[in-house]
């Protein structure tokens, strides 16, 4: 049997509610020329009944390691020229199969990235999300998010996995911005003005639940990689890196405010322990600060 043009690999973990759209969305780009791999963790909700419903899946049930292990298991059985990686709880959007194949008609692009939908589960429509990607040493410097490459819509040649290495296994939250670090050394990341994918930011997924983990992810994996890159501007870097962190974890405290008052209250003593001045300007304190603190005080596990 030949070759399929595109490999969908999907890991999943008690995503029954979101799983079927996943499945429904590739099918809905009209091509034959796909296989799509579902790697599930045993998932004990209605993921399995849903896959059982289609018969197309290239599925395997079994435990993991996690998220990176899956995917790399899945990356393994791949067949196809490109690979299409695809979350149980994102879609892709129509005609983003066409699109896709057009751009890897070049035979000088390895990899490229476009727009999202983001649906942010509110009620509300889904907006755009655009996709930012010009110096690859803008990812040394995470914190000003100069860089937002958006995974469902990153789609790269399967030669290169086997060039630059799989994901790795012991990271659990930036393994596709780390594996994008390594492509980017050899390959140029092509923009596609076009949104291609739904990301859905449903209050169970990765993203949503773990935002703080992910900075302190990519603070470990970065941090050194930029002393390493500037080893004349580490004090400077160090500086710029809690100013710029201090700044974004007061926004995700501003945002936590009216949903989760104990998520705020952490997001802001982290704020506070990168950089105490920048938490004292009043753009901030006179927006939030007086109103926040005295009710729910300073953290006691934050000494």
């Amino acid at each position: 049997m030949s070759a399929p043009f595109f490999s969908v690999v999907t890991p999943s973990w008690n995503q029954g509610d979101w799983i079927e759209g996943c499945i429904q969305s590739v099918l809905a780009q009209g091509s034959a020329d796909f296989e799509h791999i579902v790697f599930d963790n045993c998932s004990t909700d209605s993921t399995a009944s849903v896959l059982a419903r289609h018969s197309h899946l290239i599925t395997r049930v079994e435990k993991d390691g996690g998220q990176s292990n899956a995917l790399n298991k899945a990356f393994a059985l791949a067949r196809g020229e490109i690979i299409c990686w695809l979350n149980a709880d994102d879609q892709y959007l129509p005609g983003a199969f066409d699109i896709v194949r057009r751009e890897f008609a070049n035979p000088g692009v390895d990899v490229i990235f476009g727009d999202c939908e983001e649906d942010l589960c509110d009620g509300k429509p889904p907006r755009i999300r655009h996709a930012r990607f010009e110096h690859r040493e803008d990812m040394l410097i995470w914190w000003e998010k100069r860089t937002d490459l958006l995974q469902p819509a990153v789609f790269f040649r399967r030669s290169l996995l086997a060039e630059v290495g799989p994901l790795r296994e012991d990271l659990h939250l930036i393994m596709d911005t780390e594996l994008w670090w390594r492509m980017s050394e050899r390959h140029r990341f092509h923009h596609v003005d076009a949104a291609l994918a739904r990301q859905q930011r449903q209050p169970d997924s990765k993203t949503v639940k773990t935002v703080a983990r992910i900075y302190e992810e990519k603070d470990r994996l970065f941090t050194p990689l930029l002393a390493d890159a500037e080893p004349n501007r580490i004090t400077a870097n160090r500086r710029a890196r809690r100013d710029g962190m201090a700044r974004r974890w007061l926004g995700l405290a501003q945002s936590a405010l009216t949903k989760n008052r104990g998520i705020a209250k952490d997001f802001l003593w982290r704020a506070f322990r990168e950089n105490r001045f920048v938490v004292a300007w009043p753009s901030w304190w006179k927006a939030w600060l007086l109103a926040v603190w005295p009710i729910v005080g300073a953290p006691e596990d934050f000494e």
